[in-house]
């Protein structure tokens, strides 16, 4: 897809720019604490503090920190450690920028700073500051990607507290013929060959601005809002990305299990009841008509021997351009317990469609 290395950057963009600013603002927080815990004793001693060039200092050398050392965690480190276990990579991540971070504390301060100001223990505590710093951000951002992008602010906010209406976006993803891989190759091997598909199609997830709803079985549940599914036809940029990241990568599928896994998908939307459940273990739940009926939707795809279905009302909120995309009605489904028939469509991406790579 062409747009799905800018919808990558643009999201690692953003996450740039938010680590930017969060690390400004605590910059120039700490310039405060440093003030209000030492300020006094290093009067006494002699040394001209002030408040105004601490604080810009300190907030130039963390945004230049956010800028160079965000970019290196989100553009490099991140996707080099992202399949060792998460203790590995917070580690290794949290010392790897904390450690770039003070460099550019230690250049900044000596340029600007007194140098009895800019002390042997004020770096020791500049490093300590970042580390912690950094650590947490790992964190936010495994947070982040673990309930999907924006739903961390969501839950800080309480907006799931209580549940709530809104229009959501679901795809259904699910392996072909899954009984027999998993049959042929035993389970360990079936296990492996599951995550490596869950974690290979997990980039084009991301960079279209979905969710991942929940992993049942050899299913995957991809969600967005309404606004963010029919951006820029972002969820089905999001089923052409995977299939064509798993294209990319059929040569691994082969030399490891002797296949390379096949998938289908059926998408729709509706309204939802959205809200958070669970006491020990919290989850953001999805309930309505609109879950069980993309699942159904899914589950049509072999009788019509297709690779994906859609329902003809999220089919008309996409406004597809016949440029870019062939659509073909394929069947209708009954709703269960409705007297509400559901018309699919399947879909071809068009080989001259401006939405392919170069």
């Amino acid at each position: 897809m062409k747009l799905l290395p800018d919808g990558r950057f643009r999201l690692m963009m953003r996450q740039v720019m938010m680590i930017t600013l969060a690390w400004t603002f605590v910059g120039a927080l700490d310039a405060l604490n440093i003030y209000a815990v030492s300020a006094s004793e290093m009067i006494g001693k002699g040394t001209h503090y002030q408040l105004d060039k601490m604080i810009l200092v300190k907030g130039f050398s963390s945004l230049m920190a956010g800028l160079v050392s965000g970019s290196i965690l989100i553009f490099f480190l991140r996707e080099r450690v992202r399949h060792r276990s998460f203790g590995f990579a917070l580690l290794v991540n949290s010392l790897i920028i904390s450690l770039i971070n003070f460099g550019l504390v230690v250049v900044i301060y000596r340029a600007f700073l007194p140098l009895d100001t800019a002390s042997l223990p004020f770096f020791l505590k500049s490093l300590i500051f970042w580390f912690f710093v950094v650590f947490l951000t790992i964190i936010s951002l495994h947070v982040n990607e673990k309930y999907g992008t924006g739903v961390l602010w969501k839950l800080l906010l309480g907006m799931y507290h209580k549940p709530r209406e809104e229009e959501r976006i679901f795809m259904f993803v699910d392996i072909r013929s899954s009984s027999t891989i998993a049959e042929r190759l035993g389970h360990i091997r079936f296990f492996n060959l599951l995550n490596d598909f869950f974690r290979d199609i997990t980039k084009p997830i991301i960079y279209s601005e979905g969710e991942v709803y929940q992993y049942v079985g050899d299913e995957i549940v991809v969600s967005w809002s309404v606004e963010k599914g029919l951006r820029n036809f972002n969820c089905l940029k999001c089923f052409y990305g995977m299939q064509e990241a798993i294209q990319k990568l059929s040569g691994k599928y082969q030399e490891k299990y002797g296949l390379v896994p096949e998938f289908k998908a059926g998408l729709h939307g509706g309204r939802v009841t959205t809200g958070e459940i669970g006491v020990i273990k919290k989850d953001i739940v999805y309930s309505g008509d609109v879950v069980n009926t993309t699942a159904r939707i899914q589950n049509q795809c072999n009788q019509y021997g297709v690779k994906i279905l859609l329902s003809k009302y999220l089919l008309n909120k996409l406004q597809l351009p016949p440029s870019d995309f062939n659509a073909t009605r394929v069947g209708i489904i009954e709703l269960k317990g409705k007297k509400q028939k559901l018309e699919l469509f399947t879909l071809d991406l068009l080989p001259d469609s401006a939405l392919r790579e170069s």
